[in-house]
């Protein structure tokens, strides 16, 4: 299926600048318990809130509020949907808009932590509550976002209906789901169409926890449209002493201005040895000189 003017497609043709400094995702998932209900049209997770709120985004704290899972993708990927995907929807703390996360499936051999999960989350529904409105707890050992969601660079936009903040995975970057995983999923839940509008779609190449907001640092990301990285940064300013001797420059002319000195010095002194042991007068030579060269412009 192609895409239409609703839904914003998620492609690199379609970035219209980088938010590496702005729309910075952090997160520190707990383990959570979790329960599953098929819905007909999606499998819905609830997820535990923890006392301390697992993201920052946009500089805004946020709880997990749900998940669920779809098939295919709500998103299109490069104007086409992908077999299916994992949405995880966050509030605010205290305000700000609605945060959620897309995270495509595609049909592969290869094998993760995040497939194990999604993989089990499926089969455990197709066993024990494949009717829609069935629900049931997950028995998973250890389970946690953070061991899901990828560690690599995503796409933002904000939503053009409800103003909500979208971060969507590439393509390239999907939870692998192997074909009979998939196959139980289409069997479990029908499709079921939902609008993705978006004008502007952003890229930041960093990826996940690539920022620090720790030690005093303030990142704002506020996206106005444009591409130019716009940041505010407090941080505590260090003074440094500077020294002569670590400019290498300076440090050889010292060494020639002082050579020059200590060769005048020895010169000095030993015309004027020399003067004394050998001049009537004892004068230095080269006075002694001197004094010859007046006495005779007066003969």
């Amino acid at each position: 299926m192609s895409t239409n003017s609703q839904n914003i497609n998620i492609s690199p043709q379609n970035v219209q600048g980088y938010c590496d400094m702005k729309c910075s995702y952090n997160f520190n998932y707990q383990e959570s318990g979790s329960t599953a209900t098929n819905n007909g049209v999606m499998i819905s997770l609830t997820y535990d809130t923890s006392n301390t709120p697992p993201v920052l985004y946009n500089n805004q704290k946020y709880n997990v509020t749900g998940m669920y899972i779809s098939c295919p993708s709500i998103h299109y990927f490069n104007n086409t949907q992908a077999a299916g995907e994992l949405i995880i929807n966050h509030s605010p703390v205290s305000s700000g808009p609605n945060l959620s996360i897309g995270i495509p499936f595609i049909a592969s051999s290869e094998y993760s932590v995040a497939s194990s999960t999604i993989t089990e989350i499926i089969e455990t529904v197709s066993a024990s509550a494949p009717v829609d409105g069935e629900s049931v707890t997950l028995n998973i050992a250890d389970f946690t976002l953070q061991t899901i969601i990828p560690n690599k660079p995503y796409f933002t936009y904000t939503s053009t209906s409800d103003g909500t903040e979208w971060i969507v995975f590439n393509i390239l970057n999907a939870i692998p789901l192997s074909t009979n995983t998939l196959t139980t999923l289409q069997q479990i839940i029908q499709p079921y169409y939902i609008t993705t509008p978006g004008d502007t779609l952003f890229y930041n190449s960093t990826g996940p926890n690539s920022v620090d907001v720790g030690d005093g640092i303030y990142i704002s990301c506020q996206p106005t449209g444009s591409s130019d990285e716009e940041t505010t940064v407090t941080y505590n300013k260090n003074t440094t002493n500077y020294n002569l001797f670590d400019n290498p420059t300076a440090l050889i002319i010292f060494q020639v201005v002082i050579g020059c000195i200590v060769f005048i010095l020895i010169f000095l002194l030993l015309n004027y040895a020399y003067g004394y042991f050998t001049g009537d007068e004892k004068l230095p030579s080269i006075t002694k000189q001197m004094n010859n060269l007046g006495t005779n412009n007066k003969g």
